[in-house]
């Protein structure tokens, strides 16, 4: 193994190990297929590398570190290291850089359980609108009003008043009737995502226009949101970028003082979660759909009636280990009696390597656990998602693997 290193991987000398139940991968988490490399000390002080064979992304975070891709190695796994600036943040400062870099969960409450927030987020989303523009765009992308009912898609439109203390139009007073309805009946909003004080210590909510999805875990509760902006950002080609937001309030900045803060008082970061889209009475669980976003899951689920997962991106894939009151995703769907799993990700990877290259990640580590794997494929003619051609009819090819 040690000259496969010194010959394969850029002349990096060193020995290795495998990772066990003591010692899991610290980028997957698993306790088998990867390994561990301790480079030659002279060139590499200190410094252990890391070769994931689930998971490639730039940057994983795992038990309070981050840690760094470095290249694909030639059999196809991933080179991590520890970043360098995380590691040193937590050894030997001084008190003020302590301060500075303490870690970005002692700056938000924590996160309510799932049941709680299943609660808020439900009473929440019966208290907003659905525009008219929303509601037409839905029926346009081929939903019925059955699903739309069902879905509780909800808007954030409300209409602006004039604010005489600050001498602007706001859809504050609106925000403020809704949140002290959640506070009346639930009490301060602590650790529920996207809320938090303002400066007159009332509570109220982010969110610039936009459809707000709801987006369920493995125990069907609704424990996430996710803000599909009306009017994102654009690059220089004039391309929308950034659609998709986190109902997040958690934003972290200096105060100048060599201290980080919170920039929301009280507010709570949501994370990248996947969903689930699921319901036992209707769905086969023999096979489950895997896609990348929630407003196309929810569709993808009610046209062909299995079980769908949402990624947030589609190099999202290793979140399928998270655990949700001790169990992941994985072991979600073979309880469920599911031994077959598709892979449905946008036509576009046919010319975006990218997103061909984390699919094939996906297959691997869907094949590693045991699934039969197909490739969901459609004539990109009919549309770059799976949700645009099912309400045309058409079903995709899938292809074993």
């Amino acid at each position: 193994m040690l000259l496969y290193f010194q010959q394969q991987n850029g002349g990096i000398m060193g020995t290795i190990r495998n990772v066990s139940k003591s010692e899991p991968c610290p980028i997957c988490g698993k306790t088998d297929w990867c390994t561990i490399l301790k480079p030659d000390q002279e060139s590499y002080p200190g410094q252990e590398l890391y070769i994931c064979r689930r998971i490639q992304q730039d940057t994983v975070s795992n038990n309070g570190f981050a840690y760094s891709f470095i290249k694909e190695l030639s059999d196809g796994s991933s080179l991590y290291t520890i970043k360098t600036e995380k590691a040193k943040r937590y050894r030997n400062h001084s008190r003020h850089n302590e301060r500075k870099h303490i870690k970005e969960e002692d700056l938000y409450p924590e996160t309510l359980k799932n049941e709680s927030l299943d609660r808020i987020y439900h009473s929440f989303l019966h208290l907003l609108p659905l525009s008219a523009k929303h509601y037409r765009k839905l029926k346009s992308d081929g939903w019925s009003d059955s699903l739309i009912k069902r879905s509780l898609i909800r808007s954030i439109n409300f209409k602006r008043s004039y604010d005489e203390s600050k001498k602007y139009y706001t859809d504050s007073f609106e925000r403020f009737r809704i949140t002290s309805t959640l506070v009346n009946e639930y009490g301060p909003l602590d650790g529920v995502p996207g809320f938090y004080l303002n400066d007159a210590n009332k509570w109220t909510f982010v969110g610039r226009q936009g459809m707000l999805i709801p987006i369920y875990d493995l125990h069907g509760n609704l424990y996430r949101l996710r803000l599909r902006l009306d009017k994102p950002e654009v690059d220089e080609n004039g391309k929308e970028k950034n659609k998709y937001k986190n109902f997040s309030s958690f934003h972290s900045e200096d105060d100048g003082f060599g201290v980080l803060k919170n920039t929301y008082n009280h507010g709570c970061r949501a994370g990248s979660c996947i969903g689930l889209y699921y319901n036992p009475n209707l769905d086969s669980s023999d096979m489950c759909y895997i896609t990348e976003g929630e407003k196309k899951a929810i569709l993808t689920n009610d046209y062909l009636r299995y079980p769908v997962i949402s990624l947030p991106g589609t190099g999202t894939y290793n979140k399928l280990y998270d655990l949700y009151d001790g169990i992941n995703a994985i072991n979600f769907l073979k309880s469920i009696g599911c031994d077959t799993t598709v892979v449905a990700y946008d036509a576009d990877k046919i010319y975006n390597q990218q997103v061909l290259r984390y699919e094939q990640k996906l297959v691997q580590l869907l094949q590693g656990e045991g699934f039969s794997v197909y490739i969901a494929s459609w004539n990109a003619g009919f549309g770059k998602g799976i949700d645009d051609i099912l309400p045309l009819g058409i079903l995709p090819t899938l292809k074993p693997v």
